[in-house]
């Protein structure tokens, strides 16, 4: 299965995800009620933190058995497969005895904010949650295993069919009466059968056993080496996602209101992130095979340009419409008091447009294993942003989090991981830019200028608005086709569009 396919997939995958949130978040809260949902999203937070537990080894299974399948090294496929399998067991295991240990102090942590009952509900909660994400942990070797083989019609496939099973469920367990309970229990029984079926399929299908013997220290030391630095960038994204609200918590007096509607703006960048990134690990075989196979620098800055094209017609076309009806659709979704959330979620969502189309080098330089520097690029920007949003926000609590933030992200993952790119990679950024950029950017002013002229109209509500993205989209869509979109493009766009047609004759 190509990564064409795996990039639509992809896509799907991204557009249930975020429906499946918008629509089914404030069914849960109706049926739930605000204090059980709490409880709810509480425990769900504190399991998210032991995914932590990995450490960078899922991305190096995808890299890793990648690379061996692009040599034709079966062997050292099973072998990688074995190491990661035991890595696995074991941080399983680790998992559920942090679980246990988090049960028994969660009465004694949350004693003076949650209620007997609702402590109860807590730890019956965190039990099943914590046997899932050990259930996950354990199965990540196989999953990644299925990427690497660029087998997206089975990981991406099956993901789509959990979310889909997974809202249905929902909302018959909640209509039942089994609440939370039944949420988490519905969510832990898809991860055993989906989990299941990975293995199945790498063990019957790809015939990839695993083998535990003939596992050199070098090997160990290699993965070791590589997934530390992954960690290093998973924990300083983990802890620059939540800085802003804890730093606006700890210095400005009476911020529960801000802190709302920051998350507001946060929230929505982050489906913007979502829809950007949601086919980064499609990308990472293929960049394996193109690095295993001496691709040029040049190679490697038109594989940058291409994918980064595909990236930015999509987020092109959402910063645009964001930035003429936002407002207009914060004011709908969640009321007129949140109307700041708008630039709160436009600043941060034009910084992660560039870092998002960029995201492909990233891939290139884990791939080639120079990928140091960067991790500790990212410890410096969670360091920069804490200084600049602790100095910005006695200025203004808001928009100082936000700018300083969106000054941390450009100065950090825009230019110095340019300088990166040039370095390692030795990609001509005036050849990038000038090719990323050509027919997408006028296309994109054409749109937002078609849709402040439209704006004036005045429609109102929720059709006014959706009259309003279909107007804007219309004429983006029109300058694309007419200027926009290279032979390549558009021969993938039209070549989607004609194998659905296809399909629904034969059906």
């Amino acid at each position: 299965m190509n990564r064409k396919v795996g990039v639509i997939l992809s896509y799907i995958l991204m557009l249930f995800e975020v429906l499946s949130t918008l629509l089914l978040t404030p069914f849960i809260i109706r049926e739930l009620g605000d204090s059980e949902y709490g409880v709810y999203k509480l425990s769900a937070a504190i399991v998210a933190y032991l995914l932590l537990l990995d450490l960078g080894i899922g991305n190096a299974v995808t890299r890793y058995v990648a690379k061996y399948r692009a040599q034709g090294n079966t062997e050292q496929c099973r072998r990688f497969l074995g190491l990661t399998t035991i890595y696995y067991a074991a941080i399983a295991l680790i998992a559920l005895v942090v679980g246990v240990v988090l049960i028994l102090v969660y009465p004694m942590a949350f004693s003076t904010g949650l209620s007997a009952d609702e402590i109860a509900l807590g730890q019956q909660l965190l039990s099943i949650t914590i046997v899932n994400t050990a259930i996950t942990l354990a199965s990540v070797g196989f999953k990644n295993t299925i990427i690497a083989y660029e087998r997206f019609d089975i990981s991406r496939g099956l993901s789509i069919i959990s979310i889909i099973i997974r809202i249905v469920s929902t909302f018959v367990v909640l209509k039942l009466g089994f609440g939370s309970v039944g949420i988490v229990s519905v969510n832990l029984t898809l991860t055993i059968l989906t989990n299941l079926i990975f293995v199945f399929v790498v063990v019957f299908k790809l015939k990839l056993k695993p083998k535990f013997r003939g596992i050199n220290a070098s090997m160990v030391k290699d993965v070791a080496t590589y997934s530390s630095f992954i960690l290093i960038q998973m924990v300083a994204t983990q802890i620059n996602a939540c800085a802003d609200q804890v730093l606006l918590g700890m210095f400005v007096e009476a911020s529960a209101v801000i802190i709302a509607v920051y998350s507001v703006g946060q929230q929505i960048t982050q489906y913007f992130q979502s829809i950007g990134s949601s086919v980064t690990g499609v990308l990472m075989p293929g960049v394996v095979r193109m690095v295993e196979n001496k691709a040029t620098p040049k190679q490697l800055c038109d594989e940058m340009i291409r994918i980064g094209r595909l990236i930015l017609m999509v987020l092109g076309i959402i910063w645009s419409g964001f930035l003429v009806f936002g407002q207009q659709f914060i004011g709908l979704w969640v009321g007129e008091t949140k109307l700041d959330s708008y630039w709160v979620a436009f600043i941060l969502m034009t910084a992660h447009m560039f870092m998002l189309t960029e995201a492909i080098g990233t891939q290139i330089l884990w791939s080639m294993n120079e990928h140091k520097e960067q991790s500790i690029l990212k410890i410096s920007i969670v360091v920069l942003n804490i200084i600049l949003t602790i100095a910005l926000i006695h200025w203004n609590p808001l928009f100082g989090a936000t700018i300083g933030t969106f000054i941390s992200l450009m100065f950090g993952d825009i230019g110095v991981m340019n300088l990166i790119f040039v370095k390692k990679i030795k990609i001509n950024l005036g050849t990038y830019y000038l090719g990323l950029f050509k027919g997408i950017l006028p296309s994109m002013a054409i749109s937002i200028a078609a849709g402040y002229a439209f704006s004036f109209v005045g429609l109102k509500g929720w059709v006014g608005f959706g009259v309003n993205v279909l107007v804007i989209i219309a004429v983006y869509l029109g300058c694309m086709i007419a200027f926009g979109m290279n032979k390549y493009e558009k021969h993938l766009v039209f070549g989607v569009f004609s194998k659905l047609g296809k399909f629904k004759k034969k059906n």
